[in-house]
């Protein structure tokens, strides 16, 4: 079932870590059920580390 990341908009590519401690292409995603929850996720938590200072793109990615 496919889910839904958080983005680094400048490198889509690059995706916020499960842990939420960096973007990362290589390292396992943070996965969302639903693009609200994602949403949610950002809007709380974009003035923390890694996502200060990043335009976040929510994307569904099918690959998971």
């Amino acid at each position: 079932m496919p889910g839904f990341v958080i983005a680094m908009g400048e490198a889509p590519h690059m995706k916020l870590t499960r842990e939420a401690r960096a973007f990362s292409a290589i390292d396992a995603p943070m996965v969302f059920e639903t693009h609200d929850a994602a949403y949610d996720y950002l809007v709380r938590h974009n003035e923390d580390g890694p996502l200060k200072g990043v335009r976040g793109e929510i994307v569904e990615d099918l690959s998971l």
